[in-house]
């Protein structure tokens, strides 16, 4: 399915969708290429249930949450080395068998996070 998407991105062509038909209207051509594989792919996750989970109940839970960086500041290889932290835990927790919940930009409270 991503290979199609990718494949009608470069079959693309542009078209003269300017009001008075005097020139091109180029600026819209990327970012429709962009939707139409961001559709293409949330179709796909869509169908093979990618973010679907059947937890099973006899298993230990797991859960870490890692807040979004702000948008107060750049980002910087800290951002990173923190979310890298996170991400290594989830799975080490995920291959000694636990069920884990990973939400990506929600705070420690479970409220999203409002720059996400």
């Amino acid at each position: 399915m991503a290979e199609e998407a990718t494949d009608k991105m470069a079959a693309m062509t542009v078209v003269d969708d300017s009001a008075d038909g005097a020139g091109i209207n180029k600026r819209t051509v990327k970012r429709d290429a962009l939707r139409a594989n961001e559709h293409a792919m949330q179709k796909l996750w869509e169908e093979e249930g990618v973010f679907e989970a059947n937890p099973d109940p006899s298993k230990e839970s797991f859960m870490v949450t890692f807040p979004y960086p702000y948008s107060n500041g750049h980002l910087h290889i800290g951002h990173a080395f923190s979310l890298t932290k996170a991400v290594f835990r989830a799975q080490y927790e995920r291959h000694l068998g636990k069920n884990v919940l990973f939400p990506f930009a929600f705070h420690c409270t479970g409220m999203p996070i409002q720059a996400a």
